[in-house]
């Protein structure tokens, strides 16, 4: 080995130690800041630490031990003193053993401080082997900001996480609201930002235009501090951006993307996943719920991943359980959902005049399903402009009807900016109790958001090839899978109308006028196949028309759209091989386009899937719910379609059913093509097998 390598390994070594050492005084810091918290925040009337924000004599004590024990370990781990590895487990065991006892009177604060510092012992008990530690460092420390990373990046990460848990907890959920609480909370925000404005500094110099924002929400924050909550949440949004710098430039961060990328499938779920349950942390905040009500856990579930999936089930009413910011954060889940997190990052990545680099390109062309990879960045970018154009639009004719309702100016166009977002990305979610009831008798509203579903709900692929025809920019012709989509479109939206109209005439459309039936009827049929609004009675409907809707929402909207189901290329694809088999044809030819076996192939897979994913939540909802066969049937597709439809069965789920819908309604959103590469890798056959001659049919 050479000198210069020796001499590489051996810095590698001292750094791999000193990160080490760093991350240990991280963690001593964050179990003080747990317990000084948690000291201030339990609330144990006549226990030792007493009612929240009180200082009783052993709460006094308690803190300066705390500090003393925090201040002379970090400094003795910085410093690589032998003695500093007795102090640490004296905190972890201090306190786990004087937060046990509150855990009857306040389960959550104690138990979050025990089980924190439970974790904190179990690493330092049973540490991980030493190479460990320098598989965080980077292959070739390059200038000062890998080096700094190599030190500091774990210890920070760790600090970070620590502040915005004490953050979230505070801001969120309330969690010993007082004067103690947040000074205790801005100061260990501040000791996070102030540590990490060396890296924040390296990445201002290389162009980073993230560290400005951080440090203006910062000021802000400061500048606010005479407020009790504003700040903290600016100082929360601020740790936020740091921690993902943090997390964007560590090693492990680089390899689970790499990981995701080269597995779509895989990136499109975790994406969905992730957002649900940043919407259930949001929607459980007490702030997300109306005044005098609360959101429990599950239903903030439920509810997040309704929102997210774009599908409108809703266990609580919209207008009257959240609040504001509740119905706000639902609004931003429709449409981080309905464009996907995926388009939408990518949409960032392109004004920053970034890449996503080969593979990433072709995660996003299979997830858009696009022939040519690189064509995706030119689509992301009239995909955000082309929602926001149609959705102001959508926004500002819907405010003008609910003006024309009543609504005042602020809450009229409140009202049009939900549901114009709602219609297009075909969510279902209203504002009002009874849907869109209230446009029954309204066909300019009737007929804006039905433009706003079947816009959103086309593609849109086929959006930009419309685009692009009309405005005589490029000449193209029309492609095959367009012509496809809108002729299967307005197939199934006058089959829907017809079929509509016909069995439900005298019965749900009954009382209104000749032409407002008319109207209502084609309102039915295009909310049916995804958005999941209803401008009459759900209630009632003959099992004729429950059939053709539930064929309706199985089949859903388009490739590439905001709708779900098994998308309407799918559905002509298989249909186009019947005549084809009948007439004993080697090969599927649709508008005198022969189709690959690989895209047949690709249509059964989704539809057996998909008819597996309903057959089998059914049956769980048909032995556990105690209700008909037609109402949970429908609930189950209008789940899977992510279209929002029921017949009343969702309020009255038990937990074991919504948990069924609710991952019936993620099962629906990814896609049955999804699921069923989740479920299996596709290999290459390295044996040859001889043709068998099976009877089917």
């Amino acid at each position: 080995m050479a000198d210069g390598e020796v001499g590489e390994v051996l810095d590698a070594a001292g750094l791999a130690g000193e990160a080490s050492r760093r991350l240990t005084a991280a963690q001593l810091v964050g179990a003080g800041v747990s317990g000084l918290l948690g000291q201030l925040a339990v609330n144990t009337p006549g226990g030792y630490f007493g009612p929240a924000e009180t200082f009783t004599s052993v709460g006094a004590l308690y803190g300066v031990v705390v500090l003393v024990l925090v201040g002379v370990g970090a400094i003795g781990w910085l410093r690589g003193a032998r003695w500093a590895v007795a102090v640490s487990p004296a905190l972890l065991a201090l306190n786990i053993g004087l937060f046990l006892p509150a855990l009857p009177a306040d389960a959550v604060v104690a138990g979050l401080v025990v089980g924190w510092n439970l974790i904190l012992l179990g690493r330092f008990v049973f540490p991980t082997s030493t190479g460990s530690s320098r598989s965080h460092l980077p292959p070739r420390l390059q200038d000062e900001l890998d080096r700094w990373l190599a030190v500091n990046g774990r210890a920070m990460r760790h600090l970070a996480v620590v502040a915005l848990l004490a953050t979230v907890a505070v801001v969120g959920y309330h969690v010993g609201v007082g004067s103690g609480v947040r000074l205790l909370t801005v100061g260990g925000d501040l000791l996070v930002l102030g540590l990490t404005t060396p890296f924040l500094v390296f990445l201002a110099r290389r162009g980073n235009r993230v560290p400005l924002g951080i440090w203006v929400l910062a000021v802000a924050a400061m500048a606010g501090a005479t407020r009790p909550i504003a700040p903290l949440g600016l100082m929360g949004a601020a740790l936020t951006l740091c921690l993902a710098l943090l997390m964007i430039k560590s090693p492990l961060f680089g390899e689970l993307l790499e990981h995701f990328l080269g597995r779509p499938a895989l990136l499109v779920a975790v994406s969905f996943v992730v957002l649900i349950l940043f919407g259930t942390l949001l929607l459980s905040f007490p702030a997300a719920a109306a005044p005098g009500s609360s959101v429990s856990p599950l239903d903030a579930l439920f509810t997040a991943t309704s929102a997210s999936c774009v599908t409108g089930l809703i266990v609580l009413d919209t207008p009257h359980a959240f609040s504001t910011f509740g119905q706000a954060v639902i609004l931003f889940l429709i449409q981080a959902g309905g464009l996907n997190i995926m388009v939408l990052s990518t949409f960032a990545a392109v004004l920053l005049g970034r890449g996503l680099g080969l593979k990433g390109e072709r995660a996003l062309g299979e997830m858009l399903d696009l022939q040519a990879a690189r064509a995706a960045y030119r689509l992301i970018v009239f995909i955000v402009g082309l929602t926001l154009a149609v959705e102001t639009a959508g926004a500002g004719l819907l405010a003008v009807a609910y003006s024309s309702h009543g609504d005042a100016l602020p809450r009229a166009v409140w009202r049009g900016i939900f549901h114009s977002v709602s219609a297009f990305c075909n969510a279902g979610f209203a504002l009002q109790s009874d849907s869109l009831m209230m446009f029954q008798h309204d066909p300019f509203a009737l007929l804006t958001v039905t433009a706003l579903i079947v816009l959103g709900g086309l593609g849109f692929a086929v959006l930009a090839f419309a685009w692009l025809r009309l405005g005589g920019r490029r000449r193209v012709g029309m492609a095959v899978q367009a012509r496809i989509v809108l002729l299967a479109t307005i197939t199934l939206i006058v089959v829907g109308w017809v079929g509509y109209g016909a069995g439900e005439w005298g019965r749900s459309l009954a009382g209104l006028s000749p032409g407002m039936k008319v109207v209502n009827a084609l309102f039915q049929s295009v909310t049916a196949r995804t958005a999941g609004f209803n401008s009459v009675p759900m209630e009632g409907l003959q099992p004729a028309t429950v059939l053709l809707m539930i064929a309706l929402m199985f089949v859903g909207a388009s490739p590439g759209g905001t709708g779900g189901g098994i998308k309407t290329t799918t559905m002509v694809v298989l249909l186009s091989a019947v005549p084809t088999m009948a007439r004993g044809r080697p090969e599927v030819v649709l508008l005198r386009r022969r189709i690959a076996l690989e895209t047949l192939y690709r249509s059964a897979v989704i539809v057996v899937v998909a008819t597996l994913i309903v057959l089998g939540a059914s049956l769980l909802l048909l032995a556990t719910q105690g209700m008909g066969f037609d109402t949970l049937m429908f609930e189950t597709v209008s789940a899977f379609g992510t279209v929002g439809l029921s017949l009343g069965a969702t309020p009255a789920l038990d937990g074991f059913g919504r948990v069924v819908i609710i991952l019936t309604m993620l099962a629906g959103r990814i896609g049955p093509l999804t699921v069923a590469l989740l479920l299996g890798r596709q290999a290459t056959a390295k044996v040859g097998y001889p043709e068998a001659s099976i009877m089917v049919g």
